[in-house]
């Protein structure tokens, strides 16, 4: 992934602008939620910052993360002491003519606080760059996207994660400069991680957010069903919870279930071990923001099949003959109960199912890796 970022560090380092006669440095100031804690935009961000850090260039971080994983009013509300100290700060940087200004791009009212950091990035002669991770703007104008987009000016670049992300963000806001490019980009090396072709379905898991959004009482009610009919598979549940409601309930539920257990919270090496023990990934997500889930990339790249709702990205993730895309307005279990009766009673599919899974997260990582490619070579034209 180095190498996919150095020569636009090199053209940072080595281009200049001239201002009243005298040289200056360009330079990255990146704007948005940074971990903890620990979800999908923070984690994205911070990886392309790691990334800039690895081919020797620090950028300037203003980071506006909320406290929690908690999406209430209150919690949202708490960002404000630190937008408004990020703007502060950023009103007194110098020099910042040319330079690249990164911002991620929030799917809901969020975005207010994102347009007075975007006005003052156009007040400083930046050049923006606005990373979009939602669709929950996309099927339709939403007025508060339009007044951003329309804040951050014609040649503002726009990163979406998927090309029909990137159709539906160019023609909902008629906008000029958008790049599809997944964030397998920014986060996954392709080999670095060991992966195998499974020939039986095993183990069936689960690893996100631990929320009623992203599906986890859809998951349960299909591991209850699965144990009903005696189908000889088990199941393991990953990730932190959102809040102590949601603990309360799912620790209630697994209670009455046999063949589960709950592994806790997994990062870096936990989590490619807890990929190496499962056979299927469910992500029945309900997420409104949804656009890739991360996690679909990190269980194919494993060579683990996935079963999940269409929502976002995913239908252009999860092909045919590597898992099961349902459609977020149909019932979750039983569409997935009928592929997983399929591939118990016929390994054979299901290890073809494996490897598809493995060569469709190779061709999206290669793919997008020429797509950065592309964009990195704009930047330094």
């Amino acid at each position: 992934m180095i190498g996919l970022t150095d020569r636009l560090i090199n053209f940072l380092m080595d281009s200049q602008v001239r201002r009243n006669g005298i040289k200056e440095k360009l330079r990255i100031l990146m704007v948005g939620g940074f971990p903890p804690p620990v979800r999908g935009m923070p984690v994205i961000n911070a990886a392309v910052r790691n990334e800039f850090e690895k081919a020797g260039i620090t950028p300037a971080v203003i980071g506006v993360s909320a406290l929690n994983l908690d999406r209430s009013f209150l919690v949202r509300l708490g960002r404000l002491p630190k937008v408004l100290r990020g703007l502060f700060r950023m009103a007194l940087m110098r020099d910042l003519r040319g330079s690249i200004f990164y911002i991620s791009v929030s799917g809901g009212l969020g975005q207010f606080y994102e347009m007075l950091f975007v006005l003052l990035a156009r007040l400083h002669g930046m050049r923006l760059h606005l990373h979009h991770h939602s669709f929950a703007y996309l099927n339709k104008p939403i007025f508060y996207t339009t007044v951003l987009t329309k804040a951050a000016g014609a040649s503002a670049v726009h990163i979406t994660q998927s090309p029909v992300m990137a159709a539906k963000l160019r023609a909902t806001y008629t906008l000029k400069h958008v790049w599809p490019i997944s964030n397998t980009v920014f986060l996954m090396d392709n080999g670095t991680t060991p992966s195998q072709i499974r020939t039986r379905l095993i183990t069936l898991g689960f690893i996100s957010n631990i929320s009623r959004e992203k599906g986890v009482f859809e998951f349960l009610d299909l591991v209850s069903t699965v144990e009903k009919e005696n189908i000889p598979v088990k199941a393991k549940l990953a990730g932190p919870f959102q809040d102590a409601r949601v603990e309360n309930l799912v620790r209630s539920r697994l209670a009455q279930l046999r063949h589960i257990e709950y592994v806790g919270p997994k990062y870096g090496s936990d989590k490619d071990m807890f990929f190496a023990g499962i056979d299927v990934l469910i992500f029945p997500t309900r997420y409104a923001n949804e656009t890739e889930g991360i996690v679909n990339h990190e269980a194919m790249r494993s060579g683990v099949p996935v079963i999940a709702y269409g929502r976002g990205c995913i239908p252009e993730i999860v092909g045919k003959d590597c898992g099961e895309v349902i459609d977020p307005h149909e019932p979750f279990v039983p569409a997935a109960l009928e592929k997983i009766k399929k591939w118990t009673d016929d390994p054979a599919s299901f290890a073809a199912a494996s490897k598809a899974a493995m060569d469709m997260f190779a061709d999206t990582f290669h793919q997008n890796k020429k797509r950065w490619q592309e964009l990195l070579s704009e930047l330094a034209a």
